[in-house]
């Protein structure tokens, strides 16, 4: 008997490590159709809904697009802020990447937050500030996505709480963010099972 539990532990481990390295996403990962010339020193984005508590672990963006030649190379900084719930625009930043230099038409799937708090159910920013000219993946065919923007130097980096915000309809990105549902990984939750059995 005690053989046999001990197989079902380490058979009951063993998917937990693989179900790990299985991060949620949310966020806008088809391809859109049309690629942005982003000018520098903004901080731009749009809205992304996370409906359940959530461990913030990377960011994710598709850059260029092939059908329109290489983008342009570029130093870009990606963040998720909070919505204000008066005006429904960015507020406060939840976690931000550091530096990271975007050179060729690519996805770039795990770019990592350089803390990964846990966040609320709720609508939150995806938001990215290039320092140069940009070409991320661009989508025009929904006339009613929101897009938020304010001036900001790239060298300052992205504020802990976003200024006077401007807004403008009709664009979309192909932003992304990654982390683990209720912010308790899967090698956790089930440990605290497998302890139960002895």
């Amino acid at each position: 008997m005690k053989i046999r539990k001990l197989a079902a532990v380490f058979c009951v481990l063993t998917f937990a490590m693989v179900g790990v390295a299985n991060a949620d996403t949310y966020g806008n990962t088809t391809p859109f159709e049309a690629m942005s010339s982003h000018s520098p020193n903004y901080v731009l984005g749009v809205q992304v809904v996370v409906p359940i508590a959530f461990e913030l672990q990377s960011f994710g963006m598709m850059y260029g697009h092939e059908e329109f030649g290489a983008p342009l190379a570029d130093n870009a900084i990606f963040g998720l802020y909070s919505t204000d719930v008066t005006n429904g625009y960015p507020m406060d930043l939840m976690a931000v990447t550091g530096a990271h230099y975007l050179d060729s038409v690519a996805i770039y799937d795990n770019l990592a937050f350089t803390s990964t708090p846990i966040i609320p159910a709720g609508t939150y920013w995806m938001m990215a500030l290039y320092e140069t000219g940009a070409n991320p993946r661009m989508g025009l065919l929904d006339s009613s996505s929101l897009v938020a923007y304010w001036s900001n130097s790239y060298g300052a980096g992205m504020p802990a709480s976003a200024p006077a915000v401007s807004t403008y309809l009709g664009q979309n990105f192909n932003y992304w963010i990654n982390g683990v549902p209720g912010g308790t990984s899967t090698v956790e939750s089930t440990w605290s099972g497998v302890k139960s059995l002895y």
